[in-house]
């Protein structure tokens, strides 16, 4: 399993926030739902609604989750 599949699998568990650091900004994502996850990158802020969305949205430094994956410093896993 790579680490994008990782990360995924955690924050759909639902169960806390998933915190990590991206270029010296803290990050992370609130699973409130199925359908509900607070994402934050330093002052940006965006509400998804799906894991795939979480996955996919550009909002660290304008690249998405997936691609930032093996680029991150996760901070509680």
């Amino acid at each position: 399993m790579n680490m994008s599949d990782k990360i995924k699998n955690r924050i759909n568990e639902i169960c806390s926030h998933f915190t990590f650091e991206y270029n010296g900004k803290p990050c992370g994502i609130d699973p409130y739902s199925k359908n509900d996850f607070d994402m934050w990158c330093g002052e940006n802020e965006f509400c998804a609604k799906s894991i795939d969305e979480v996955m996919d949205y550009p909002l660290f430094d304008g690249k998405s989750l997936t691609e930032i994956a093996d680029d991150i410093e996760i901070i509680d896993w």
